[in-house]
């Protein structure tokens, strides 16, 4: 089973390119505010001592999740971020249309030959 910290979501990372799913403003508007709103839940369950090492991991300029993979968390922690990142996915999944969630779950593109 994979834990929800690894599992897709629709924005990709850093290391893919972004998925065209042609987000509406409205749309990009939403995907912001559910994001907001995990990212403020995962760090009230944080300590005082993890909070100050996300805010050194995000002033060097890493992502969200991987300053969160860089903190010791304990197992009620892990536990706690992959319900948040579940219901997350699951309302980013509810705003997008059908061809837009079919776009998120479809297998990467294989690679052109040169």
């Amino acid at each position: 089973m994979i834990s929800a910290l690894a599992q897709p979501t629709i924005v990709a990372t850093e290391a893919k390119a972004p998925l065209d799913l042609k987000l509406t403003v409205e749309q990009k508007a939403q995907l912001k505010t559910i994001k907001e709103e995990s990212h403020a839940a995962i760090q009230k369950l944080l300590t005082p001592k993890q909070l100050s090492q996300m805010k050194t991991a995000k002033a060097n300029k890493a992502s969200f999740r991987k300053a969160l993979a860089t903190l010791k968390l304990t197992p009620e922690q892990k536990a706690s971020i992959a319900e948040i990142k579940k219901q997350e996915n699951t309302k980013e999944n509810a705003m997008l249309t059908e061809e837009q969630c079919q776009k998120t779950h479809a297998p990467a593109p294989a690679a052109k030959a040169k």
